[in-house]
């Protein structure tokens, strides 16, 4: 070799025969093209290997009776090349040819079929599609109204009145119970107030006293309580251009008042609405010693509440409480009492209640409001 390279001779050995430049040279252009072994990609398998520099390298896929090109690419001046193609949809041979010579053959097997994991539907009881718990498993149906009938179904709804309870709202309305108030049609509840009627006398076990106006609400009091759950409503709010005077209110009062008077034994307000900010509902949870700004959730926008149907629901257990509406996290509270321990005052049964009234101070009526409220509700739903 040194007298070899004294002489200005350079050798290249190819497949073990050692050759001067311009034969080694020639004998890699008369080479056949190398062809890797196939890479699988994510979608497609990628062919590499190395042919004469610059030369065109063509990928081919052996047929029934020939071989066809399905990709062509130059090679590199280094000679390496690199195509892809899509995955075969059975065992299929395949091949680069470039400068009349074949590479090697590759054989690509077909991607395996995903493995498609059976989908098991959710569970279903009386009201219908089960919600899952966090710990996986799943509620189960305790109460259920779809309002399918032609009336209010009194073995489940009791009707607020004043003349036998003494309540009356903020605006001193006279809760009542008749058609123009309380009226079950079409597969809905329909709970109105109505305001600008003639001078009337509300009766009262508190005292009578004079109103225009009427309110409504029912309530599951004495017929259906439960602690702890997950409670539903299925509700569109009353149409109001952002004018003050309605108040709506999906929420939970307790059967009994065990710990005392408002606030002292509890109250969970579902979905709260006033007319004067009819782009939010608002959960809250009120107890004695509750921190307003912290109680209440603020941020719960729902731009066309008075014009289409959302489900507002509250899951309740003994150590918070998560208000979701239309399935979402809306707001999350974790209450403190005063003088009592927690899960107090909220372990004990609470009613389901459905209340239109007429607002008073900041969403009091003015000239603009309309002369009737109405909320209606497509469905009630508890689980336990």
């Amino acid at each position: 070799m040194g007298r070899l390279r004294a002489l200005g001779i350079v050798l290249v050995c190819i497949a073990g025969l050692c050759l001067p430049v311009d034969q080694a040279a020639a004998a890699q252009r008369r080479s056949a093209p190398a062809l890797n072994r196939p890479v699988e990609r994510s979608t497609t398998v990628l062919f590499t290997g190395r042919a004469r520099p610059r030369a065109l390298v063509r990928l081919q896929v052996r047929g029934t009776t020939r071989w066809t090109t399905v990709g062509v690419k130059r090679a590199e001046r280094s000679g390496a090349y690199r195509m892809a193609a899509a995955y075969p949809s059975r065992r299929r041979a395949y091949r680069v040819v470039s400068g009349g010579r074949g590479s090697v053959v590759r054989r690509v097997d077909p991607r395996p079929a995903p493995v498609v994991k059976p989908v098991v539907p959710a569970p279903t009881d009386d009201c219908g599609v089960r919600p899952k718990r966090g710990d996986g498993s799943y509620y189960a149906c305790s109460f259920h109204d779809d309002f399918d009938g032609t009336a209010l179904d009194t073995d489940k709804w009791l009707v607020q009145e004043t003349w036998y309870s003494g309540m009356t709202s903020g605006n001193r309305d006279c809760y009542v119970n008749d058609a123009d108030t309380i009226a079950v049609d079409s597969g809905t509840l329909r709970v109105t107030a109505r305001r600008q009627l003639e001078t009337f006398t509300c009766s009262s076990p508190f005292g009578a006293f004079e109103t225009t106006s009427t309110a409504g609400t029912v309530t599951t009091r004495d017929r259906f309580g439960q602690a702890y759950g997950r409670f539903e409503f299925r509700a569109k709010l009353p149409v109001d251009p952002g004018v003050p005077g309605a108040h709506s209110a999906l929420w939970l009062y307790p059967q009994a008042h065990t710990y005392g008077a408002w606030p002292l034994s509890g109250e969970i307000d579902v979905a709260e609405w006033w007319s004067a900010r009819p782009a939010n509902v608002y959960p809250s949870v009120h107890y004695s010693g509750e921190v307003p700004l912290q109680s209440t959730g603020t941020n719960c926008a729902v731009p066309t509440a008075s014009s289409a149907f959302h489900t507002y629901a509250v899951e309740w257990t003994p150590e918070r409480m998560q208000f979701f509406y239309d399935d979402k996290l809306c707001f999350s509270h974790v209450w403190n009492p005063l003088g009592l321990s927690r899960p107090q005052p909220f372990d004990k049964p609470f009613n389901l209640v459905v209340t239109q009234v007429w607002g008073n101070l900041w969403n009091a009526p003015n000239d603009q409001t309309a002369a009737s409220a109405t909320i209606e509700v497509d469905w009630v739903r508890a689980w336990q």
